[in-house]
């Protein structure tokens, strides 16, 4: 059994590795947008953004690893899927996002304008995540101790300066009037954590076991690390967005999560409000590419062992700081249609994991998950299905499949 203290490290932990770019941006941003429905639309967005992302956690920890999980498909299917996630939240997507969001804010604080000085930023970025990185059993004490707590008192700075404002929450338009929740949902989407949580219950194991944990206590202390993490999430998502319901004073034309937080920054000081708002996304992000960069490490170099760890970091890493030089406008454009792709197979492989008598499963986790994938690719090719004008257009063919599959099991196995 672990300490408070240590439990406390391993949630911070937890919190460090999910919380990076879009978890800054989109919060603010969300309430800024929603208004006065601000309710059903954050509920929509802490579905997808800490609940997913926990049970994700928890479901890795309980079948040990994504490939294991994915493994109940079949082995082409684990291997195909798995290397799919990796890559998206890894050198193709979401780590050089880290780095181009970080650079953004660099950018804005210290008045630079060249590619030479987003180059060096992003190689210098990804030198240190790299070498951090190298030893994901000791991300509980780099990033748990130290730049997690840091990150967070930063954030609760930026509330703090903003807590007096008082003004109106705006009427909301669109899809955020008329379906605030599934819009809200969606917007989860954009963090991959739910994704990533499927990378980073490996990852939080090594950190577990690292502590000294006893095998039958491991998937306990997991489990209390990954919902402690999700609180963190919680509370400074709703800071964030409290922030964001404020942004009318001080940010009315804001087209950006990204310009109500550096506004917010500004109004607290306009002389060194530019340097926490730096500082923050900076932390976070570099906190995030660091567990991605693990994550990724581990993970491919399992699949092919006569590469090292370090060198599949290495090579992450130089891919990323290529790839991230290409503005973060570009790669959250293209991170939008494979998540679109992604998320509904893994959000059903997730709440599958969960079922008893997982050995007799087979088909409950064949049909459902090629339902979701089949309809979420009729989804972005424009064809209309039951539910899809709210994001939701895979959900009901994967609950007919998931139940289809289930009768034919019991069927099998009777």
């Amino acid at each position: 059994m672990l300490s408070r203290r240590k439990r406390l490290q391993l949630s911070f932990t937890v919190f460090a590795m999910f919380f990076g770019a879009g978890n800054l941006i989109f919060p603010a941003f969300l309430s800024f947008q929603s208004g006065k429905s601000i309710i059903p639309a954050f509920t929509g967005f802490a579905a997808t953004a800490i609940g997913f992302p926990v049970l994700s956690l928890l479901a890795t920890e309980k079948t040990g690893s994504l490939s294991a999980l994915a493994g109940k498909v079949s082995r082409v299917f684990s291997l195909i899927f798995t290397i799919a996630i990796y890559l998206a939240i890894g050198p193709c997507l979401a780590i050089p996002r880290t780095a181009s969001t970080s650079y953004e804010m660099i950018k804005a604080a210290f008045s630079l304008s060249n590619l030479a000085s987003s180059i060096i930023f992003s190689a210098l970025f990804f030198l240190l995540a790299g070498i951090i990185a190298l030893n994901p059993e000791k991300l509980s004490k780099r990033l748990g101790r130290i730049l997690a707590p840091l990150l967070i008192l930063l954030i609760i700075i930026l509330f703090l300066g903003t807590s007096g404002i008082s003004t109106p929450l705006m009427e909301p338009e669109g899809e955020w009037r008329t379906a605030p929740f599934s819009t809200g949902f969606k917007e989860g989407y954009q963090t991959m954590d739910a994704v990533a949580g499927l990378a980073f219950g490996s990852v939080l194991m090594l950190n577990v076991r690292a502590l000294g944990v006893k095998k039958e206590d491991e998937l306990k202390e997991g489990a209390i690390a990954s919902v402690g993490g999700g609180v963190f999430l919680l509370v400074i998502y709703l800071l964030l967005a409290l922030i964001g319901m404020k942004a009318g004073a001080f940010s009315p034309d804001a087209s950006t999560g990204a310009d109500i937080l550096s506004s917010a920054a500004a109004y607290i000081s306009p002389s060194l409000g530019r340097y926490l708002i730096a500082a923050i996304f900076l932390i976070a992000c570099f906190n995030t590419a660091v567990g991605l960069l693990s994550s990724c490490g581990e993970y491919f170099s399992s699949i092919v062992p006569s590469i090292s760890r370090g060198k599949w970091i290495a090579l992450f890493a130089v891919v990323s700081a290529v790839i991230a030089n290409a503005g973060l406008d570009r790669i959250i454009a293209l991170s939008s249609p494979v998540l679109e792709l992604l998320y509904p197979a893994a959000i059903t492989l997730i709440l599958l994991a969960f079922l008893p008598n997982q050995e007799k499963l087979r088909m409950t986790y064949i049909i459902p998950i090629a339902a979701a994938l089949f309809s979420s690719l009729l989804t972005m090719l424009s064809v209309p299905l039951p539910l899809s004008s709210y994001g939701f257009g895979w959900l009901l063919p994967a609950i007919v499949a998931g139940i289809i599959g289930f009768v034919l099991d019991q069927f099998s196995n009777s």
